[in-house]
């Protein structure tokens, strides 16, 4: 009986070597096929995106669509290759740059300084703003009043960096828009950041909500693309150039915002 349990243990233990190889195994092999994904498919632009973002990017009926979508097929299109898309959080998509996972983030992404100690940007593409949202019966009535105050923000958004910057505030970070709308009508923050396209697509479903009038900040979105390859960011500026000269980009600006002020 001695000698069996000796003969069982060392079966176990040759089994969980085993296993442990495989699965050490099986993630290199998922790491790899991310890491080279554009390598093995030339033909193949993969856009990471974060698809809770209206009307830039968002799912309807599963499908991600939006702005930013239509954007990224022309350039794919204009390119000889076909568009992949990659749903994932707004937080990853400057490490899945890195990684090589895709090859561009197309995300009502502005250009700042510290993105851009990490990625490459393309010329913009669209105007935007920051802006503050609260409930109608609110009393704060511009940015000053946010002091002191709780604010809700998307993680990782130029607005999480603004309300950072605000004396003494409480700064709750969510994953997507809507999760930041939901806690806003619900009380548990006093005001939210975000913005002011997406904010008011979304706010127009919320009666109690308003948008502040004054905007926080101008800035410009813009398509991020890995360090170093300079190839792909002449080829995306010479794209999104030639949309501006041949109507393409007020087409889609039309399209989602029905009006091109401001833009072109």
């Amino acid at each position: 009986m001695k000698q069996q349990n000796v003969l069982i243990k060392k079966i176990s233990s040759i089994f969980l070597v085993i296993l442990y190889f495989l699965l050490i195994g099986w993630m290199f092999k998922d790491i790899m096929s991310r890491e080279m994904v554009v390598s093995k498919n030339t033909n193949v632009l993969v856009m990471g995106t974060n698809a809770t973002f209206k009307p830039f990017e968002y799912k309807d009926n599963g499908k991600v669509v939006g702005f930013d979508v239509d954007l990224a097929e022309e350039i794919a299109k204009s390119l000889g290759g076909e568009l992949k898309i990659e749903d994932m959080s707004f937080d990853g998509l400057l490490p899945a740059l890195e990684s090589g996972q895709i090859d561009m983030a197309v995300a009502g992404m502005s250009v700042t300084e510290d993105r851009s100690k990490n990625a490459l940007f393309s010329d913009s593409y669209y105007v935007a703003s920051q802006q503050i949202i609260v409930k109608n019966e609110s009393s704060i009535r511009n940015k000053y009043e946010l002091v002191g105050k709780s604010i809700g923000v998307q993680l990782g958004t130029t607005g999480d960096q603004m309300a950072q910057k605000i004396n003494n505030s409480r700064v709750v970070q969510f994953p997507t828009v809507p999760n930041v709308l939901q806690e806003l009508t619900s009380g548990r923050v006093d005001a939210a950041i975000l913005d002011n396209a997406p904010a008011a697509q979304y706010v127009s479903s919320y009666s109690s909500l308003k948008i502040l009038e004054t905007p926080l900040s101008r800035e410009s979105y813009a398509i991020a693309m890995k360090k170093g390859n300079q190839d792909l960011l002449d080829k995306v500026n010479n794209v999104i150039s030639q949309m501006k000269e041949d109507g393409r980009m007020r087409k889609i600006l039309m399209k989602h915002f029905g009006t091109t002020e401001g833009q072109l």
